[in-house]
């Protein structure tokens, strides 16, 4: 019967790659192909491994490949400790959020084919788990072997691609199995009348109980040491590597040391040493799930139902299926006259999180200001905050727009639907977009609001920072983000309104190098029309400031350099809007989803 299994498992991979291989025929998908595999090859494959071969024909990187070379029989041996102990934090941090966060009851993911074939079959229940588990790890490797193509250039720490990729299974399998027993315990636990939110309050005090005995239990010389504006470095090493190797907390780490073990591991010899307890850790939970995964049947088939809904609104273009939720209110008063533009507003802002309402806003702005005003008697950690934000920020800016879909993307499929609304085209796209336009500029005030509070001249050694400047510069900023994002939130609608078949593609999970590929392509063009935009915006500011400059002084310039850069941002986006809005009434999504 194994083999059978095996068979079928072997049967159903052939056939996903020969579906794949059959859709190339087509050329959105033959282009993204190529896109996709160009890709992987050029920042993940050429020159694969660590080598001069690679950086031959660029005299500094060879330079800098010698050098991180000769450190490396150096560096790993001096950071492992730490990297060892911040590792095993990370995978408890992970660990806990699976004691916490699940609301449903558990199940093995079978597929409804398999529920309807494999279920009746004489084969046993405990069989049937064995064959979901190890399915599962054959996708954790996948997994691994992504990540390895990533880690793999991490020279400092060692090991070569094939300890990465093992060690990289070592902890998505440790994680999987763990979240699997964990959801079957607390099944059982919930049948036996433990509630969610008793089980979550256990779960932070026992946690909490365990730092505070291993805070208190921690030498006085291994805590954090802050001089002057910068933190030293070794001393927050040897503080972590303290505080994880300080009981309580170490019993809790223990099994995560032992599963991250080889992927740190910097040669052969300590990646077998490291081996055998890391396999003691996945067959530990392997043994619990497999305990544990006990009347699984009911469970299994609701989740298959729900698998394949959620496929089924991909294919179709629609979001994805969510649990039933409480009705709330909505985000504001709509009233019964007014610009329509709003009542799209109030629609997508329903869908979206509850979180993002004026009353969060506000809560989050009082908490950035007390705890900037906090972070002024530490110049070292006001600093790291600054530039974590300011990364964060450039993040949103360029990353949001493809998280942020409250808008056209989300309601292509009811297209026709909206198309007899009587509204003209730029209505409606104006009406999708103001949504995400919200969420994000609010998500960037909130940067801007830490900035000008924690980009201070005494932590940044910049002082000409003051607070005129901070205040300027940020009310200018804040001027110009909502046109920014708007021209940001157009390109990918574009991309919907234009190619809507290659749109939906790419809004499914994975699917090959050829949707990879596909997203790159809508990733770049995105890149490169919001260069080709800001370049106006750009020479109206410079323009502002050669002219104005002497008459108007320093703030009068920005001033008239913000509203020339806002001018020419609300000019593109007007007519980038006007284009869309035609683009919308001449779309038949009938003929241009058939494919």
């Amino acid at each position: 019967m194994l083999g059978a299994l095996v068979y079928l498992r072997l049967t159903s991979f052939k056939n996903w790659v020969i579906a794949r291989a059959k859709r190339l025929r087509q050329p959105k998908y033959l282009l993204g192909a190529i896109v996709g595999c160009a890709y992987f090859y050029f920042f993940f494959f050429r020159g694969f491994g660590p080598g001069p071969t690679a950086h031959s024909r660029n005299p500094a990187a060879a330079q800098a490949w010698e050098v991180t070379a000769a450190a490396q029989d150096r560096l790993p041996a001096e950071w492992l400790p730490a990297l060892t102990a911040a590792g095993a934090l990370a995978l408890l941090f992970f660990a806990t959020l699976i004691w916490v966060v699940p609301t449903q009851r558990a199940a093995l993911g079978f597929t409804e084919a398999e529920i309807a074939f494999l279920f009746p079959a004489p084969i046993s229940r405990r069989r049937l788990v064995h064959f979901r588990l190890l399915s599962a790890q054959l996708r954790s490797l996948l997994g691994a072997v992504v990540m390895m193509l990533f880690s793999n250039r991490w020279s400092l720490i060692g090991g070569n691609a094939l300890t990465h990729a093992l060690g990289w299974w070592f902890v998505f399998s440790t994680l999987n199995l763990h979240f699997s027993g964990a959801n079957f315990t607390l099944t059982r636990r919930a049948d036996l009348g433990l509630g969610a939110w008793r089980r979550r309050l256990l779960v932070f005090v026992a946690i909490a109980a365990v730092f505070a005995v291993a805070l208190w239990r921690l030498p006085a010389d291994s805590t954090l040491v802050i001089s002057g504006a910068e933190v030293e470095l070794r001393s927050l090493t040897t503080g972590i590597v303290a505080l994880a190797g300080t009981a309580p907390l170490s019993w809790l780490l223990w099994p995560f040391k032992f599963a991250i073990g080889p992927f740190l591991a910097v040669d052969a010899r300590a990646f077998f040493l490291a081996l055998g307890p890391a396999l003691a850790v996945v067959a530990f939970h392997y043994l619990w799930v497999v305990r544990s995964a006990v009347a699984f049947e009911d469970s299994s088939v609701e989740y298959a139902q729900k698998r394949s809904a959620r496929i089924a609104a991909w294919r179709a273009g629609g979001r994805r299926t969510q649990a039933p939720t409480k009705a709330r209110p909505g985000p504001f008063s709509l009233p019964p006259a007014g610009r329509p533009e709003l009542a799209f507003l109030w629609k997508n802002l329903l869908a979206a999180w509850p979180y993002f309402n004026v009353r969060v806003w506000l809560g989050a702005a009082a908490v950035i200001v007390a705890g900037s005003a906090w972070l002024r008697s530490q110049p070292g950690l006001q600093s790291t905050v600054a530039i974590g934000t300011l990364f964060i920020a450039g993040y949103m800016i360029v990353v949001g727009p493809q998280f942020a879909r409250q808008d056209i993307r989300s309601d292509l499929p009811n297209a026709d639907i909206l198309k007899i609304y009587p509204l003209a085209g730029w209505q409606v796209v104006l009406g999708e977009l103001l949504t995400p336009v919200a969420i994000l500029t609010g998500v960037l005030w909130l940067a801007l609001l830490t900035l000008a509070l924690t980009l201070q001249p005494e932590a940044t050694g910049v002082q000409w920072l003051t607070p005129t400047v901070r205040l300027t510069g940020a009310l200018a900023v804040a001027l110009v983000t909502p046109a920014l994002v708007t021209l940001q939130l157009i390109v990918p609608n574009a991309a919907a309104l234009l190619f809507p078949s290659w749109f939906q593609l790419t809004r499914t999970r994975g699917g090959g190098p050829e949707v990879v590929g596909q997203r790159m392509i809508f990733f770049f063009a995105q890149l490169f029309t919001m260069a080709f935009a800001l370049l106006p915006a750009g020479l109206a500011a410079v323009s502002a400031g050669f002219i104005f400059w002497r008459f108007l002084g320093p703030a009068g310039t920005v001033v008239i350099a913000t509203l020339a850069v806002l001018a020419v941002l609300v000019g593109e986006a007007w007519c980038a809007l006007w284009w869309l809005g035609q683009r919308f009434e001449k779309l038949d999504l009938s003929a241009e989803l058939r494919s």
